[in-house]
């Protein structure tokens, strides 16, 4: 008996044991919920997917509240609803420049250091984008159309204060703003309970030069900028993140002012595999959790064994992890968050372009073929060394991301969301002869008789003969122009600036290694070139290469015309190598046309062109500039690099001509005149 109750002792001892166990697994697990995919109902999988507050309801009725108080009391309404939601008691909205001063003291240097380094980066990188200011293009029959860009003249940034501090979303709407030009940049954000606005924040507006900062939060905060008040005064645009109150405030107002993106609560997605280390995945799922308890953070695998290692990298994390941010990320893993076990990577795929989350971190072995299967996300970050916080703060691509599916439809910020577009076009009088009929048809297809009158009755007026040039815009640092011949058509427009990521992709001509070549004088001159060439008569490739020589040499002429008077060298030489090649090129806009060229054609051909043609191209630029080109091709053997030699030095020739001399301003260009 008493080795019967031994036995039985020592089996409920290992049973317990057992049970303690899996008690304590069960607790682990509540850490970071962790589901099966293929498990899923359809109802959680669309209550993940949609992401909109359970009380939206409620939040939309509280809105249009504050949104009525603040339309019809205006600042009155703005002081009380501080009091009322922020539990501050103001004295007056606006900042004052010595809180700017104090801001300015407040701030350590090591932080402003930091801050300037991310200003510069998110700078250079909004540069970029930047479009040219204006290009026309000749398309066909006659019709000259194309866009002008110009800055949005009015915008509210919102800056938000609730759940912690945020230079980096001020850096992140006001450098693009600034970069585009807004003339009139105004912020709004909560003030803290001693009626102070965060430092940073302002010493962030005091380096871009920003001053109209109102201290209001919240809902309020977007009906002042939308309606305008006794004090301030309303803006054509709202950007910036926002709690549900503020996003459920633009959409309530979104007929009264433009409200652009669309950026909420933050979100992130993890896919991840076996191959990674699974402190990187446990780090990269916990960074967006910290946001606060109505954050989204996921982490997708295939892995049932990499989700166990998160886990316990996850559990390790928290354990030195401050309240409150410990909170928020326990709230978000196990409510919004947490780990999806899928079968294969092309669920995981699919159910990304369906989620279309802010942020997306590819830590997978093969990332960049991945990549190519996404359609929706605001952002990706892809490789180990890729945190989402370096996107966040400190690269330069913009962290004010579509949410909430938005992504599927929605780019993230960028200098483009405080520029808008005007559309410009003009017909020619054939193009009016050409199209009236068919105009006229629509016209009355849609019961309008006088669109159609308005095309029929139209007296054309005819322009001269062609070969002629036309100027379609100019200013001194760009110009867009259309030439016409018997033989061909070409469309040019010049601009300086930023470098166009699609410039070679403009450049457009029969021959290949003449658009290698442009491309080269865009790279040495610092200018884009954007150039388009139909053939109308005979098919030859010497009219091509001439005729794009006279059009180029013609805008180039133009611009050096306008900076004469600003003091612009208007000529300049150049030395270029390419391996064993070595060319000089010496330009001088004087008004005379001149082509001197020791390089005989005894490269018959290079690439798909004579070499003849690209002697044609050079003549022809003389003759269309007025200008002196002398080359002097010092070595070379391979046809390739001897030309290439040339037009590098060509390209950087030309880029000396416009460099500035205050001895030449205002003169004459030269011996010759102009």
């Amino acid at each position: 008996m008493y080795h019967g109750l031994k036995r039985n002792m020592k089996d409920a001892f290992t049973l317990f044991g057992a049970t303690k166990k899996l008690i304590t697994r069960l607790l682990h697990f509540q850490s970071m919920k962790i589901r099966r995919y293929t498990e899923m109902t359809k109802e959680e999988i669309h209550e993940l997917l949609s992401r909109h507050p359970k009380n939206l309801d409620e939040i939309k009725d509280s809105v249009a509240k504050i949104i009525k108080r603040v339309s019809e009391e205006g600042d009155r309404a703005l002081f009380e609803l501080e009091r009322e939601l922020d539990h501050c008691e103001l004295t007056t909205l606006r900042v004052e420049e010595r809180e700017f001063e104090e801001a300015e003291k407040a701030v350590e240097p090591e932080l402003k250091r930091s801050i300037e380094l991310a200003i510069e980066n998110v700078k250079n990188y909004q540069k970029r984008l930047l479009p040219p200011p204006i290009w026309l293009e000749s398309f066909a029959n006659g019709i000259i159309a194309g866009e002008k860009v110009s800055a949005i003249q009015s915008v509210g940034l919102y800056v938000p204060r609730g759940k912690g501090s945020f230079p980096s979303v001020m850096i992140m709407l006001g450098v693009p703003a600034r970069v585009a030009g807004v003339k009139r940049i105004v912020v709004a954000t909560p003030p803290e309970r001693s009626g102070k606005v965060d430092e940073k924040v302002l010493f962030v507006c005091n380096a871009l030069g920003i001053k109209e900062v109102y201290k209001m939060g919240g809902a309020q905060a977007i009906a002042a900028l939308a309606l305008g008040t006794q004090s301030i005064k309303k803006v054509s645009k709202i950007l910036g993140p926002g709690s549900a109150y503020v996003n459920v405030a633009k959409q309530l107002l979104a007929g009264r002012v433009d409200i652009g993106l669309i950026a909420g609560p933050s979100e992130s997605v993890v896919v991840a595999d076996e191959t990674q280390n699974p402190l990187n995945v446990a780090l990269d799922l916990l960074q967006e959790a910290e946001h606060g308890p109505d954050s989204t953070s996921l982490l997708l695998t295939t892995s049932q064994t990499l989700v166990e290692e998160v886990r316990k990298e996850v559990e390790q994390i928290l354990s030195q992890l401050d309240e409150p941010r410990k909170g928020f990320v326990e709230t978000v893993l196990k409510e919004r968050g947490g780990a999806i076990v899928f079968e294969t990577m092309e669920e995981i795929v699919n159910f990304v372009n369906e989620f279309a989350p802010e942020h997306l971190v590819l830590d997978v072995k093969d990332a960049f073929s991945l990549l190519q299967k996404i359609e929706n996300a605001g952002e990706i970050l892809i490789g180990p060394n890729t945190p989402i916080s370096a996107g966040n703060y400190i690269a330069g691509p913009n962290a004010v991301l579509p949410t909430g599916g938005f992504a599927k439809s929605m780019s993230p910020l960028s200098v483009r969301d405080f520029l808008k577009t005007t559309s410009i076009l003009s017909l020619s009088s054939d193009a009016l002869l050409f199209y009236k009929e068919h105009i006229e048809r629509l016209a009355k297809s849609e019961g309008f008789p006088l669109h159609a009158l308005s095309a029929v009755r139209r007296v054309p007026v005819y322009e001269d003969s062609k070969g002629e040039f036309r100027v379609l815009s100019a200013s001194e640092r760009s110009i867009s122009v259309v030439r016409e011949s018997r033989e061909s058509k070409v469309s040019l427009i010049i601009y300086a600036g930023e470098r166009d990521l699609n410039l070679k992709a403009n450049i457009s001509t029969p021959l290949e290694f003449l658009n290698h070549m442009i491309e080269t004088i865009a790279w040495r001159s610092g200018f884009n070139i954007r150039v388009s060439v139909n053939l109308e008569g005979y098919k030859l490739m010497h009219v091509v290469a001439e005729d794009t020589g006279i059009t180029m040499g013609y805008a180039f002429y133009q611009l050096v015309q306008r900076g004469f008077s600003k003091g612009i060298e208007g000529c300049g030489s150049s030395i270029a190598v390419i391996d064993e090649a070595r060319a000089s090129v010496s330009l001088s806009f004087e008004g005379r046309s001149l082509y001197v060229s020791n390089l005989k054609t005894s490269f018959e051909r290079v690439e798909d062109m004579l070499s003849a043609d690209l002697h044609n191209f050079l003549s022809g630029f003389a003759q269309g500039g007025r200008c002196t080109l002398h080359v002097v091709v010092e070595s070379g053997s391979d046809p390739h690099h001897v030309w290439e030699a040339v037009f590098r030095a060509f390209g950087e020739a030309l880029r000396e001509c416009f460099k500035q001399n205050s001895f030449r301003r205002g003169t004459t260009p030269g011996v010759k005149g102009v």
